[in-house]
């Protein structure tokens, strides 16, 4: 089983169960209850997914680069660097996140401030 798997069915399954405890709370008229599964039933499926979107871009960098030297050979750093220079860290973030548009945010931030 894919290890992306794991957390984010758990995760799901915790929504459905706060679905069904709004269920059973409001029946039982136990309000406090039902406001505790709908927090789940919004707050669960979001991180989910946040969760196997960060996974996936990680998963991707991890098969495209051996390493981080190797990341750094294959890219235009002296363009990067004068963007960094010129218009500031968050312009050269977001110029490689352009060339690179699933690499992780805290890869791209940690590159550009290497350079």
């Amino acid at each position: 089983m894919n290890p992306l798997y794991g957390p984010r069915v758990l995760l799901w399954c915790l929504a459905l169960g706060g679905l069904f405890l709004i269920f059973i709370a409001l029946s039982q008229e136990q309000l406090p209850l039902a406001y505790v599964g709908f927090v789940l039933v919004v707050v669960c499926p979001g991180v989910a997914e946040v969760y196997a979107q960060r996974r996936r871009r990680s998963d991707w960098f991890d098969r495209q680069f051996a390493s981080q030297e190797e990341f750094l050979r294959s890219l235009d750093t002296e363009g990067l660097r004068r963007v960094r220079d010129d218009k500031g860290l968050a312009v050269a973030v977001r110029e490689l996140r352009r060339q690179h548009p699933k690499l992780p945010l805290k890869t791209a931030a940690e590159t550009v401030k290497q350079l």
